[in-house]
């Protein structure tokens, strides 16, 4: 499921229904949410109408796959 807030401005790209157990933030603009048993449940993207950065993110190729068609520009 993807969702984009316009007023923040914030992309979120769930991966799978799972509790969150963690929260890292990769950097001012990105942030993954983990399940208890480490599988990513989802990603933030702060700032997404600038771009989504994928580098450094977990489960990125899936992650491009599920947003490529969106207005976004996605940097690999």
């Amino acid at each position: 499921m993807i969702t984009y807030s316009e007023t923040a401005d914030a992309l979120y790209v769930q991966l799978q229904e799972a509790e969150v157990t963690k929260v890292t933030p990769i950097d001012d603009a990105r942030i993954v949410d983990y399940a208890a048993d480490g599988s990513v449940v989802g990603v933030e993207f702060l700032g997404a109408s600038s771009g989504v950065d994928l580098r450094d993110i977990p489960e990125r190729g899936r992650l491009e796959e599920m947003i490529k068609n969106l207005r976004f520009s996605i940097a690999v």
